[in-house]
Formats: C-alpha cells, sequence, structure tokens
C-alpha cells in the first residue's frame, strides 16, 4: 500500500473497530496517520466527545453527539465517518458550516438489518421467547395459552420502503403475508404490495415494522393515538431509531394489553437500562445489534477508512451526505 502522505490522529469510537486489520486499522497506518480507540459504550454528551476528540482530523464515528459545540471546541476536525447510514446524532449544519465532510456506509448492513427485524417478527409471532421461558420452568405447555401464531397470511404493515424497507418486504413476501406500505415518498406500490396510509395501515396489520430515519417528521411517529389503532393482537417491531416511538405510551398499551408484544433493537437512550419497557415480559429486547453481523463489521469498518482516507486526500467520494462542506 503506497504512503498517502497523510498526517494527524483519527479517533476511531466504534466498539467494532479493527485496528490491526488490513482493510482497517492497517489501511490507516500506511497512509501515515495514528489511530485512538475511545469505544462509545454507553451514553455520551458532547462535551464528553469534545474533550475527547482534542486535535484529532477525523472520527470513526458510532452514534455520537456531534453538536456546534464538539465543532467549536476541535478545530482540526476534518472528516466523520460514519460506521451506518444514520446521521440523527450529527448537527450537519453545523457540521457543514465547520468545514467538517460527513460519509456514511450505504450498502454495508442493510440486509443484515432486515434480517434481524424478521428474526425479531418471527420470535414474537412465534412466542419464542415464552416457550423457551415455560419449558425452563418445566412447563409442558402445548396448544395452550401461549399458542403462537403464523406469518403465513398475516399482514405485514412496513413503514418506510428505503433499502431496510424494501429488504424486508422480499422476506414477508417469501413468506406469504400480506403486505401494507406507509411511505409518503411513494406514489407506487412496491410489486406485490399494497401502499396505503398510516391509519390504514396500523389498524389492518398484524405486524408493523419501523424503517424510517429520525427525522423531526418522524420524532413519536407511533405515539398514544397511532398505539390506539393497532390490533390488540399486534405487534410492533423498532429497528430503526428509538425515537420514532414515544416508549412511555408504548410501555402503557403493552401493561394494559392494548398491544401484544414489542420487539426492539433501538431505545430513546442507549443503553436502556432505565426504561420501563425491560420490565415487561411481552418486550423482546436487543442492544442495537440489528445491522452488525461479522461480515457487516468489516464492510463498515472498510468503508469508514477508506472514506476517511480519501477525504483527507482531497477526493470526494459518493457516500458524502455534504459535499458542499469542502
Amino acid at each position: 500500500m503506497h504512503d498517502h502522505g497523510l498526517t494527524g490522529e483519527v479517533v476511531v469510537t466504534w466498539p467494532g473497530y479493527d485496528i490491526d486489520g488490513p482493510s482497517s486499522g492497517r489501511l490507516l497506518r500506511d497512509a501515515g496517520l495514528s489511530i485512538r480507540l475511545e469505544p462509545k459504550m454507553g451514553a455520551r454528551t458532547s462535551t464528553e466527545l469534545a474533550g475527547l476528540l482534542g486535535d484529532a482530523v477525523a472520527v470513526i464515528a458510532s452514534n455520537d453527539p456531534f453538536s456546534t459545540d464538539v465543532f467549536d471546541a476541535c478545530p482540526n476536525l476534518k472528516v466523520i465517518a460514519r460506521t451506518g447510514v444514520g446521521v440523527d446524532a450529527i448537527d450537519v449544519p453545523a457540521a457543514t458550516k465547520a468545514g467538517v465532510l460527513i460519509a456514511t456506509a450505504p450498502g454495508t448492513n442493510e440486509e443484515t438489518v432486515a434480517d434481524h427485524t424478521l428474526a425479531l417478527m418471527l420470535a414474537l409471532v412465534r412466542r419464542l421467547v415464552e416457550h423457551d421461558q415455560s419449558l425452563r420452568e418445566h412447563r409442558w405447555d402445548r396448544a395452550g395459552s401461549i399458542t403462537p401464531n403464523d406469518l403465513v397470511g398475516a399482514t405485514v404493515g412496513v413503514i418506510g420502503s428505503g433499502t431496510i424497507g424494501r429488504g424486508v418486504i422480499r422476506r414477508v413476501l417469501a413468506f406469504g403475508s400480506r403486505v401494507l406500505v406507509c411511505d409518503p415518498a411513494l406514489t407506487t406500490a412496491p410489486e406485490g404490495t399494497e401502499l396505503v396510509d398510516l391509519d390504514h395501515l396500523l389498524s389492518e396489520s398484524d405486524v408493523v415494522t419501523l424503517h424510517v430515519p429520525l427525522l423531526d417528521q418522524t420524532r413519536g411517529l407511533i405515539g398514544t393515538r397511532e398505539l390506539a389503532l393497532m390490533q390488540p393482537t399486534a405487534v410492533l417491531v423498532n429497528a430503526s431509531r428509538g425515537h420514532i416511538v414515544d416508549e412511555a405510551a408504548l410501555a402503557d398499551a403493552l401493561r394494559s394489553g392494548r398491544l401484544a408484544a414489542a420487539g426492539l433493537d433501538v431505545f430513546a437512550e442507549e443503553p436502556p437500562f432505565e426504561s420501563d419497557l425491560l420490565d415487561l415480559p411481552s418486550v423482546l429486547v436487543t442492544p442495537h445489534v440489528a445491522g452488525l453481523s461479522h461480515r457487516a463489521i468489516a464492510a463498515m469498518n472498510e468503508m469508514a477508512t477508506r472514506s476517511v482516507i480519501a477525504l483527507l486526500s482531497g477526493e470526494m467520494p459518493p457516500n458524502v451526505v455534504n459535499k458542499q462542506a469542502r
């Protein structure tokens, strides 16, 4: 690998980075850059982030809070390379104003998220956790109160039909489900589905799954009113962003039996150790891992690494979200 003649420090906050990998850490060092690992394992404030970035020229970032304060405190920062596709934790206008380019990692883990979404759906519909628990308690409960349901013939409502949403649609159509799609950006339904408004989708679906980015208009998209429209036998799956669901309203709906169950990979506060949702047996939880697999992590590491080297070398790859920052 030729030396790009780059200098400076790259801080890596993403916990899954391979510092010695031939297509990750070694590439950075071959380019002349140094690396410092500052893995984000829990909540982190913008003040803490600014403190640990210091004079870094680039960050390979988890979902750290990049605010105006961070850009003011870190004038050497030129590049934020996200290991996912969400930029909701970054103040993009502030980054652009500060001349900081933001790269994402599209195409690395969307199919992985779709797989995980299907796993949550199947686990809820087939009541895997309850069956596992009852058997460990020496109950042999067949055809009783925890009899499972089918995905075949069920109506699955998919909110958001980007790459991940379409991956989920392909999978559930193969199961023989009826698929309803809600996406204001679409004028025609994806093949094999019906395009409907949100209220229609919520009231008709046995399974509702969320695949929208966190924006002002999607924050709190599923609240008390929306949950009340869902059938009491329905289940909700969220592998997008925690703030899309009003968690207090969801906990109320589950507690009162207005909703059967929920499968959550994301939470308003991560980790969600103080959340009431963790106390509810009808909630199946995973720690924001829907987009993670050995393959996906390697692909995200490589794309983020190559983005840092390209951008610091003056190139402009297509996965930059704010090209005007240059």
